[in-house]
């Protein structure tokens, strides 16, 4: 009689608990350094695209504040400027009235570049933050009354707002008035003017960001 093949068998033996857990341990660590990575790379992101957003309408704010200071206009023979703290809330921030050639023109009948009265002031938020405001009205003259109940936002999150003044000696002074009975106010812009911008950190508001910028004014005295 022929022989019957032997068979063989195999145990299969499966994965305990113990080696489980261990292997739910390691992929939980894996996962966890994963996501703090990744966490850390998109808290960075935020924080440039936050730095990018501050220096950007920073940038463009004193820009806007070089073109119009440079553009300084004559009413007859005089200069009209004047600077003072102005309160907005319970704080205060520099402010600034001029008469300028810088009308940016927003209407199909306006023409650029038309004498206009421009005032920049701060005014409080309805969240309790701080927004410069630029208001610019084309005049034919200069008007004693500078509107500060209209105009354009073109910085936001402001913690202050300061300004210095130089006369052609180099002298410095804290406001400018060409209304002042004495020279070397009366009448005559200043030779040079420091504006200092500081704007809100939201990650360390003990560090807020400081612009400062000095503009020469191209004028004939």
């Amino acid at each position: 009689m022929a022989s019957r093949p032997s068979m063989l068998y195999h145990h299969s033996r499966g994965f305990t608990l113990l080696e489980i857990l261990i292997a739910i341990f390691i992929l939980s660590i894996v996962l966890t350094t994963v996501f703090a990575s990744y966490s850390g790379t998109l808290r960075v992101i935020k924080e440039i695209e936050e730095e990018s957003r501050i220096y950007k309408m920073a940038r463009i704010t004193l820009d806007r504040m070089n073109r119009d200071l440079s553009s300084l206009q004559r009413s007859g023979n005089k200069f009209v400027l004047r600077s003072e703290r102005s309160s907005a809330g319970s704080r205060e921030f520099g402010f600034l009235a001029f008469w300028s050639a810088s009308h940016l023109v927003f209407e199909k009948d306006e023409l650029p570049g038309s004498p206009a009265s421009i005032v920049y002031f701060v005014k409080q938020d309805k969240e309790g933050g701080f927004s410069l405001w630029r208001s610019d009205i084309a005049q034919a003259r200069p008007s004693s009354e500078n509107r500060t109940d209209s105009g354009v936002i073109i910085c936001q999150d402001l913690q202050a707002m300061n300004f210095r003044f130089f006369d052609e000696s180099g002298r410095e002074h804290d406001n400018w008035d060409t209304r002042a009975l004495s020279p070397p106010q009366k009448d005559k812009p200043p030779a040079m003017i420091q504006i200092e911008l500081m704007l809100a950190n939201g990650r360390d508001a003990e560090k807020p960001y400081k612009f400062i910028t000095k503009i020469y004014l191209p004028v004939r005295k």
